[in-house]
């Protein structure tokens, strides 16, 4: 359905999407499934880092298939010496399905890969976001042509960059909280008044404050696309731990959710824990 074209630009096949509306899908991807909307967060902006890269780079990436995918490594980072690359790329999303990897290096350039290029290729095991992709890419003097090395420019891509992470984690918390509320609709339908009533009444208490919390995380967002980049990282980054927090008081305000993993509450407060320690390392890889 588009997912990963959101961003990619419409003279390469893709769909320019505005950004706020971008921001929302993966919101509401998140809300359905914390690795999804982490995927489609940053498959889309590092196509977007791909458009604003010139021409030719779009034409070998999408020149072929407007289809293909493009994933982005940043810290630690690697150099390039003498043509040949060499470094360490960790928690890549998308990875795994990636035709293309755009690879930071020395800070301030991006060098285009081939992912056939990239043998060294980790699977990360965390806790969330087990369907992210998330991978260590590590090259040894791979070399590079000089027509795939690229001055890292911005143009809005930061931004656009950080608010799509913290989307990602405010939407996981967000499908928490539904998924929470409506538990606890469905046990005070059947609980007659008994005593388990009373310690849910204040589980609402909590789910409200909760709700109120993540509301405010996403206004935080949709004003950070019209910021400054340091402004707007403040505000993604606050929006991410506010998102967060909320995602803790939902899970601690009922013990059955931290007592079943399987619960769908308790997977998707593992999603935001992953999303916001990933999203706030990010925000301080674009810092740099």
């Amino acid at each position: 359905m588009g997912a990963w074209q959101m961003l990619q630009p419409k003279r390469f096949g893709g769909q320019s999407m505005p950004v706020e509306e971008f921001v929302a899908a993966v919101a509401a991807a998140a809300a359905q499934d914390g690795s999804a909307g982490w995927r489609c967060a940053m498959a889309n902006t590092a196509a977007y880092w791909a458009g604003a890269l010139s021409d030719h780079a779009g034409t070998d990436i999408w020149g072929g298939d407007a289809a293909a995918r493009v994933a982005i490594g940043r810290g630690p980072g690697g150099r390039l010496e003498w043509g040949r690359l060499t470094g360490q790329w960790c928690d890549v999303a998308g990875a795994d399905v990636a035709d293309w990897l755009l690879l930071a290096v020395d800070e301030d350039r991006l060098v285009l890969v081939p992912r056939a290029d990239i043998t060294a290729v980790v699977p990360t095991e965390i806790a969330g976001l087990p369907e992210a992709g998330l991978a260590e890419l590590t090259v040894t003097a791979l070399p590079v042509a000089e027509e795939r090395v690229f001055p890292a420019r911005d143009d809005g891509a930061a931004v656009i960059t950080g608010a799509a992470a913290a989307a990602a984690v405010a939407g996981a918390a967000d499908g928490l909280w539904r998924v929470h509320v409506a538990q606890v609709q469905e046990k005070l339908a059947a609980s007659y008044g008994s005593a388990e009533a009373a310690d849910l009444t204040v589980s609402t208490r909590q789910a409200a404050r909760a709700a109120a919390d993540i509301d405010a995380a996403t206004l935080q967002i949709i004003a950070s696309l019209t910021q400054d980049p340091p402004t707007a990282a403040r505000a993604q980054r606050q929006a991410a731990v506010r998102a967060r927090e909320a995602a803790d008081r939902v899970l601690g305000s009922s013990r059955g959710h931290a007592l079943d993993s399987s619960d769908p509450v308790a997977r998707l407060w593992r999603d935001v824990q992953t999303g916001c320690r990933l999203a706030l390392r990010l925000l301080d890889d674009l810092d740099r």
